[in-house]
């Protein structure tokens, strides 16, 4: 099925803040025509991509992840840490399973919602933000807990610049203009200062704003990604806290409108998600990983998943229901299960979690040497 991309749109942006006043910021917007991929489409990640590493994570009784939600990744310290449900795992590069820091029963010193984890490598330190404590941990390596600070705003979703920390706030925000935070300052003993941005760019007008945590903050050239789902747009965040909006995903006639959210009555996100999956709609766009030369980012169609790399340069997009790769001379092909995610890993690298059961990998558990009830296996390339 043939995809057409529109050139870039160039248009006027208006940042509204707190401080500094309102300021008129020039920029290009890339509009990518999404239609939605054939059941046997094949998206063959070896045609941009080049399969580095593979890890397998040790499997026992107390290294087992339920469901892996974000990894960190320090090669020089030979470390990953990893976010799977309300703990934290501590595995080497080579998978063996090391610690783990679990949730606590309410203690003043203890999270009890891991919801998001945030990397400080060049100190050796990891943050665990609570939101329901609205409070950032700081832990060493070694899991052991240093401090604790109160940022007095319920972010869900939170990520590090050098001078300040990014964060997004919930759900669903029935709002007018919807906000990202920035709370500048260097470190916990100065305390930050809280700074607002609205996204006045919405192509598509909605007041349902649908964020979905670590999925949408992802690393990217420039700084960091940012998705906004219901309204299919992706803004990258400088270090500067200039938030402009970069990618617009257009899914024609399947994209979501007003009057599919507003008036519904819906009273969580999962009654607007069963309405959505009812119709043919396409929506929430996600597990994006902007690199030098291509965007890969996947969506959601009736329930169903689906993957997307745009090339950059020569503005061509290549989409499908399953993934394919090569790996020990064989060309490794299954659906892509809404479970397999991928992320960010910094200088140009991209990871993908696939769970090892025989529902996903099939056939393939046997090349990869896992089975039913192992943890994931965690794979890494490279943009080539």
């Amino acid at each position: 099925m043939k995809r057409f991309i529109v050139p870039s749109l160039c248009l006027c942006f208006i940042l509204a803040c707190s401080n500094p006043p309102k300021e008129k910021v020039e920029f290009d917007i890339t509009t990518i025509h999404q239609e939605t991929p054939a059941e046997e489409s094949i998206l063959n990640l070896s045609e941009k991509y080049s399969l580095l590493e593979i890890i397998k994570l040790e499997s026992s009784d107390t290294s087992l992840v339920d469901y892996v939600n974000k990894v960190l990744f320090d090669r020089n310290r030979d470390v990953i840490f990893i976010k799977g449900g309300n703990t934290v795992f501590k595995f080497d590069m080579s998978g063996n399973f090391l610690s783990k820091l679990s949730k606590g029963t309410g203690g003043p010193e203890e999270f009890v919602n891991l919801t998001d984890i945030v990397f400080l490598p060049e100190q050796e330190r990891i943050w665990i933000y609570d939101s329901n404590k609205s409070r950032i941990f700081q832990f060493t390596y070694d899991l052991n807990l240093e401090i604790s600070y109160t940022i007095g705003y319920q972010l869900l979703g939170i990520e590090r610049f050098k001078e300040g920390i990014i964060g997004t706030p919930g759900y669903i925000e029935i709002l007018d203009n919807f906000s990202l935070y920035y709370l500048s300052g260097e470190n916990f003993a100065t305390g930050y200062k809280l700074t607002s941005k609205k996204l006045e760019f919405n192509p598509e007008k909605s007041r349902y704003l649908h964020v979905l945590r670590h999925d949408f903050f992802s690393q990217s050239p420039e700084g960091f990604n940012f998705v906004n789902s219901f309204n299919d747009t992706i803004y990258n965040i400088n270090e500067n806290f200039y938030v402009i909006p970069k990618f617009y995903i257009d899914f024609g006639d399947k994209k979501i409108l007003e009057e599919d959210l507003v008036g519904k009555g819906y009273s969580s996100i999962v009654e607007v998600f069963q309405h959505i999956n009812s119709t043919e709609k396409s929506f929430n766009i996600g597990n994006i990983v902007e690199m030098k030369d291509n965007l890969l980012f996947r969506f959601f169609n009736q329930g169903r998943s689906f993957v997307s790399v745009y090339d950059k340069s020569k503005k061509e997009l290549k989409s499908g229901r399953k993934i394919s790769f090569e790996y020990l001379n064989q060309q490794v092909t299954f659906d892509l299960d809404e479970e397999i995610t991928f992320g960010s890993v910094g200088n140009n690298s991209v990871y993908m979690i696939i769970p090892a059961e025989s529902s996903v990998l099939g056939e393939y558990q046997t090349l990869f040497q896992v089975k039913d009830g192992d943890n994931p296996i965690i794979l890494l390339f490279d943009e080539k």
